[in-house]
């Protein structure tokens, strides 16, 4: 979807794990390892604690309905588009009808805090651009018109500002500017790598970004001005889109071998405890996008399992994994309406 290797690699991997037969050969997958400062090696392998990782204190929810309108991409009209949903699956709405594609396998729609407008990335202009919307699809604006490739985004809290990646100065950086476009700054500045899919924190003093500065893709944080740039996994395979909770104490990623499946992941805030959600049965069944509910006690993502992207939702802990699309066309990257 970009111009450089790293995340071409990464999508054009995420995308033939999809289209790969169901009898491809087992791959063996290592254990992930305990993460440990960037400096140090990382020897032991991660136990999985058998308690509920999950912040809120409220019971479990029994799924069945999702509570809340779903904002996500599907190609079940021949092209990517953003569409809106209720939680039981009515109310399906085409946002965008635009013969471009609209949002992809980890660039999905992005709800403002107060649920009135989309962010989300489009090819109409001849490369990947951050657009904006309203709730309904009214009002469609880019951005960032730039002649670069613009990609994955999200809101500040108080939703004066906009961060994304991009390869403007020629590799991956994480940028934020206002909402108009306007006031454009480089986080990131390392020139070296390839610096993606940021987002901010619960308070909005830090930004959680993927990295590849460290020869394969971790997961790393830093301040919202850009100061303190630190490492937070350190392990064999890729780790990617990490998302914090509502309090702030748990981040969900996604790792993954390069030539394996890809599994949903929960670690503590500082990057220990990291322990598996998601376990598919096939060797290369992929499981992306993940994000929170609003209230913390869910997280919706999508998952390759059963043969083509569909979206899934589960507790915090992993358990009811249960599907919420089916239908022949891919979904991807689904997010809760706040």
């Amino acid at each position: 979807m970009y111009h450089n290797s790293f995340r071409i690699t990464l999508l054009v991997t995420a995308i033939a794990i999809i289209l790969a037969a169901c009898a491809a050969p087992t791959i063996e997958q290592q254990p992930i390892a305990s993460v440990a400062p960037a400096t140090e090696a990382v020897p032991t392998a991660i136990e999985i604690p058998p308690t509920n990782t999950s912040e809120p204190t409220a019971t479990q929810v029994v799924l069945g309905v999702v509570e809340g309108t779903i904002a996500f991409v599907s190609n079940r009209d021949g092209n990517n588009e953003i569409y809106v949903m209720n939680g039981d699956g009515s109310g399906l709405t085409n946002l965008t009808n635009n013969p471009a594609d609209d949002g992809g396998e980890n660039n999905g729609p992005v709800w403002s805090p107060d649920g009135t407008r989309i962010l989300f990335s489009s090819s109409r202009d001849g490369n990947w651009e951050v657009y904006v919307m309203n709730a309904d699809g009214s009002d469609q604006i880019n951005l960032t018109n730039s002649p670069a490739n613009d990609g994955e985004m999200d809101w500040s809290l108080d939703g004066t500002q906009i961060i994304f990646d991009s390869d403007r100065d020629g590799n991956a950086e994480i940028y934020v500017m206002n909402t108009d476009g306007s006031g454009l700054v480089n986080l990131t500045n390392a020139p070296e790598s390839d610096d993606l899919f940021p987002k901010w924190s619960a308070d909005g003093t830090q930004v959680g970004f993927t990295s590849d500065r460290d020869s394969n893709a971790e997961i790393y944080v830093m301040n919202a001005d850009g100061s303190n740039q630190t490492r937070l996994t350190n392990n064999p395979g890729d780790d990617v889109l990490p998302r914090w909770s509502l309090g702030g104490r748990k981040i969900v990623f996604v790792f993954g071998y390069g030539d394996g499946a890809y599994e949903i992941y929960l670690m503590n805030a500082d990057g220990s405890n990291q322990t598996p959600l998601t376990d598919s049965p096939g060797p290369r069944d992929n499981n992306f996008g993940a994000r929170w509910s609003p209230d913390g006690t869910q997280i919706i993502f999508w998952s390759s399992r059963d043969g083509n992207a569909e979206l899934y939702v589960m507790n915090a802990d992993g358990s009811s994994q249960t599907r919420l699309t089916d239908t022949p066309a891919d979904e991807w990257s689904p997010m809760l309406e706040p």
